[in-house]
């Protein structure tokens, strides 16, 4: 969704896009998986309270109570009082909650968590079967395994940044976020080859946690030489 936004997704679904965006919108929307969740999410929800009122002065509530609360939603106006019924307070806590963190907000993790580890077969080294292990574990995607290798390793060589920075990635995706942080800021905090890789996955940390503003700090620790200051922009236009 990096082209189209989510008020052009409501736009869409609503019938109030504009004729000349329309086109590049639906050609978009034949590839992009994230923009096709965007407008299955947008019109699920729309669908799901509408099903629960019943006549036609009911349907032109529903509209123009939609239309208020995405207003609200992306043009941030001035604080308001409004008084709910049963039914809009429902409707309120389930459309904010869903737009403000949407799914396709939550596959950004996955969509920039995508470090492999690097393979210690030529490393000279007594454990180097166990690292290899951990190696093909972390590649495939079974980092409960990693950390069982990585722990003592780490606990035995703790200066050691590639296993501390791979162990932390392993953490964070067994959703073990704050000891994972912590090993991560480790690396971050020192003059290392993986200091910004580690800095980027600090900030992911936060993006797992939905804190977007410590998000957003850390991602603007990476410096423009560093290898993952494209992938950091990327993630930073995406709030």
């Amino acid at each position: 969704m990096d082209k189209f936004s989510k008020q052009d997704v409501i736009n869409y679904a609503d019938g109030e896009m504009e004729a000349g965006i329309i086109k590049s919108f639906e050609e978009a929307l034949h590839v992009d998986v994230d923009l096709q969740a965007a407008l299955k999410l947008y019109q699920s929800v729309r669908g799901t309270l509408k099903s629960h009122l019943a006549t036609d002065s009911a349907d032109a509530e529903f509209k123009a109570t939609l239309k208020q609360f995405n207003q609200q939603h992306f043009k941030k106006p001035k604080a308001k009082i409004i008084v709910f019924s049963k039914i809009w307070y429902v409707a309120a806590v389930l459309i904010i909650g869903l737009l403000v963190w949407a799914p396709w907000n939550k596959n950004l993790y996955s969509k920039y968590a995508d470090t492999e580890m690097v393979s210690f077969a030529e490393r000279g080294s007594n454990d180097q079967a166990d690292l290899q292990q951990a190696t093909d574990a972390f590649n495939e995607g079974k980092f409960k395994e990693v950390e069982q290798i990585l722990t003592p390793l780490v606990h035995q060589d703790p200066n050691n940044d590639l296993f501390r920075f791979y162990l932390g990635v392993a953490q964070l995706e067994t959703n073990s976020i704050t000891v994972a942080r912590a090993n991560l800021v480790k690396v971050a905090n020192k003059q290392s080859l993986l200091k910004y890789d580690a800095t980027f996955y600090v900030a992911l940390s936060y993006l797992k946690e939905k804190n977007k503003e410590q998000c957003k700090v850390w991602l603007n620790k990476i410096p423009k030489d560093a290898s993952v200051y494209d992938k950091a922009q990327e993630l930073l236009k995406e709030f």
